[in-house]
């Protein structure tokens, strides 16, 4: 624990930096920890109702990881679009220090929120705070609501900010998709791909050029995670721009977590791995045999003829010890032993071939 986070702070603000830093390494849910630091924080600020939760920025909105107290209204407002728009006005979408009802950049009145919100449901006091990791990532939020327009106190406000980057740790679930990401020892590129197709940084990896929103990668990966894979493995050519036919593992690992945000699985770049002698054309060919083409099929969309699409496939089921080509399949699928056909170039290349030894036949 850094104890220099404690200088400076009075007892009580040191005491609930303690107890939520001691909550962020509690190996439960986010949701669990979220609930956790409300109860904590309940202890030395008091309010009479409080929502932590999680702002997914695809849908423009917030969604609760835990509540106390009666939430409906807060929920509500915080659930909708306007809601969303009119916190990017006030700038609690961004980082700032929290804001009191008192602090807002427009009278009270003037807002969304309270005259059609807060103030029907018998609020009449709030502290509000945009919960960023130390890297910037805005995670989530965290609203206090009083019935009394005189709490939080201006102290109750600052004792929030001297925590709110320490619940933000708490509640970053990037840390655990970080820590599920490690299982791919020799992953050496990555993203978290998110429920609209974008791909976010994932940290203690760089990107890749394979990884761009729109790429064939992230379709193939959003594809297995559409048919409730929780992982899956395939190949994809390197963009090496040198023709040596080297290829790239790709594995997906679902990571949307009870759906709480927009995050929805983890997308990691992989050396290749033994090919078992299978060709690059082998591999194309099983890219289509994964997706249930026929022979017809496969040859029309590779140009070849249907004898060599019967001939690789017998060559490809002995190679894997498949017993039949719904053997070939699964076994092609389990092992990532296939290219997808989005990226199938439809070509062996006999001096790719040469180049890279693990496309040599056997």
């Amino acid at each position: 624990m850094d104890y220099g986070r404690f200088a400076g702070m009075d007892p009580s603000t040191m005491a609930l930096t303690a107890a939520v830093v001691q909550i962020a390494v509690e190996p439960v849910s986010v949701g669990e920890r979220a609930e956790q630091i409300l109860e904590v924080l309940g202890g030395v600020v008091p309010f009479d109702a409080a929502s932590l939760s999680v702002r997914d920025p695809e849908r423009q909105a917030r969604y609760a990881l835990a509540a106390t107290g009666d939430v409906e209204a807060l929920h509500a407002y915080c659930e909708s679009p306007e809601g969303d728009t009119e916190l990017d006005l006030i700038g609690l979408n961004r980082l700032t220090v929290p804001l009191r009802h008192t602090d807002l950049p427009m009278p009270a009145e003037d807002t969304l929120c309270w005259p059609q919100y807060l103030w029907p449901a018998g609020y009449a006091g709030s502290v509000g705070v945009g919960l960023f990791t130390p890297d910037g990532r805005h995670v989530g939020h965290l609203t206090v609501l009083a019935e009394s327009s005189s709490r939080p106190t201006v102290d109750e406000r600052d004792r929030i900010g001297a925590v709110a980057r320490v619940m933000a740790h708490a509640v970053d679930r990037m840390r655990e998709i970080r820590s599920a990401a490690r299982v791919v020892g020799d992953a050496v590129a990555g993203v978290v791909v998110t429920r609209g197709g974008s791909a976010v940084r994932l940290p203690g990896l760089p990107d890749h050029t394979v990884l761009v929103p729109g790429s064939p990668v992230l379709a193939e990966a959003v594809e297995r995670l559409d048919a409730g894979d929780a992982y899956a493995v395939f190949l994809h050519p390197a963009p090496d721009g040198g023709g040596t036919g080297r290829l790239l593992r790709i594995g997906v690992l679902d990571c949307r977590g009870g759906g709480v945000d927009h995050l929805r699985g983890i997308v990691l770049v992989s050396p290749a791995p033994d090919l078992r002698g299978l060709t690059r054309q082998d591999l194309d060919i099983l890219g289509f045999v994964v997706a249930g083409a026929t022979d017809e099929r496969i040859a029309v969309a590779l140009e070849i003829s249907t004898q060599v699409v019967a001939e690789r496939i017998h060559r490809s089921g002995y190679l894997l010890a498949a017993p039949s080509r719904t053997g070939l399949a699964v076994r092609a699928l389990r092992d990532g032993l296939f290219i997808p056909r989005r990226v199938s170039s439809g070509r062996d290349d006999p001096i790719r071939a040469q180049r890279d030894g693990a496309f040599e036949d056997s």
